[in-house]
């Protein structure tokens, strides 16, 4: 027995935290995601081997599990958490694990690991999917989150994704901007944890359900827009709105004050990437990029799967 799987990276261009409160959010698929590749083998020891390769083909993670008991045997963060999503796909699925052959399981990033394009997210759906079990409840069973990763997982297009009374939900829709060419995603250098950006935004005392409206009508104009004119003008609402709450900087403020564009945090505020949107001519603002020491610097047919 051999089986693939393949899931999509992804970027959260609008409404960031409030996802959890059941804001719309307009997310994008990548090019880059991870290939998760199980085989059946002779031996029936009960033994899982698991290989973890990065972006470059170099492995990083090496283990071996005993099937009928998944527990990690250090204390590496890593092994840790696979260990822990192994067990909640057993517990959401009794049979799995439930013979004795041994199994080998290589995946492989697409893309560097700092990235923040979804390591986690992309692991989650292709072990939920190994496991015939639903992604959204392994999700809420290990990390947690809105889920509107695992949409993007799975997805081919561009998604509006939204949490109906706690339940995820998502519809594919054409988010192609014709002014895509005077779009840019740049990486800030550092991945920034969402585990501790969520903590942050749920320990906030404010009416969310009014920053929820606002960022849905964000979302809309942005989906409608024809210029990029009008597409900056939404960015820095945006950016406003979801600064104001989060009572932190704006990442225009913090990377890009002198800089001729309009930027917007993708996801978790502080780390990860930044969507640039500019009226000049692109090269003259990767140029201007490189200048100020920002190395990873992507078109949109780059990095947004088409």
């Amino acid at each position: 027995m051999q089986e693939s799987i393949y899931a999509h990276g992804k970027l959260m261009i609008t409404g960031e935290y409030f996802a959890l409160d059941g804001a719309d959010v307009l997310a994008l698929p990548t090019r880059f995601g991870q290939k998760f590749q199980v085989k059946e083998l002779s031996g029936k020891e009960n033994n899982l081997f698991w290989v973890a390769l990065d972006n470059t083909g170099k492995p990083w993670l090496q283990l071996v599990f005993n099937k009928k008991e998944i527990i990690a045997t250090s204390d590496i963060a890593a092994e840790v958490m696979l260990a822990k999503i192994l067990s909640a796909a057993k517990d959401l699925n009794p049979i799995f694990f439930s013979t004795d052959e041994d199994i080998a399981v290589q995946t492989q990033l697409e893309f560097p690991q700092n990235w923040g394009l979804g390591s986690s997210s992309t692991l989650i759906y292709s072990i939920a999917k190994w496991a015939q079990v639903n992604p959204y409840s392994l999700l809420k069973k290990t990390f947690g989150g809105s889920g509107y990763d695992i949409a993007c997982a799975e997805s081919n297009s561009s998604i509006i994704f939204r949490l109906n009374n706690g339940e995820p939900e998502y519809s594919q829709v054409n988010f192609n901007p014709s002014f895509k060419q005077q779009l840019l995603f740049v990486h800030l250098g550092k991945k920034q944890s969402s585990v501790a950006g969520i903590s942050h935004y749920k320990s906030l005392s404010l009416h969310k359900e009014n920053y929820v409206q606002w960022l849905n009508v964000v979302t809309r104009e942005m989906l409608e827009c024809a210029t990029i004119q009008k597409f900056m003008q939404l960015i820095q609402e945006h950016e406003n709105y979801v600064s104001e709450a989060l009572k932190l900087e704006k990442v225009k403020q913090t990377h890009f004050a002198n800089l001729p564009v309009a930027a917007k945090s993708l996801g978790a505020w502080g780390g990860d990437f930044a969507l640039l949107a500019f009226e000049e001519d692109a090269e003259k603002v990767k140029q201007l990029l490189r200048q100020n020491n920002f190395d990873t610097v992507l078109a949109w047919n780059e990095i947004i799967l088409e």
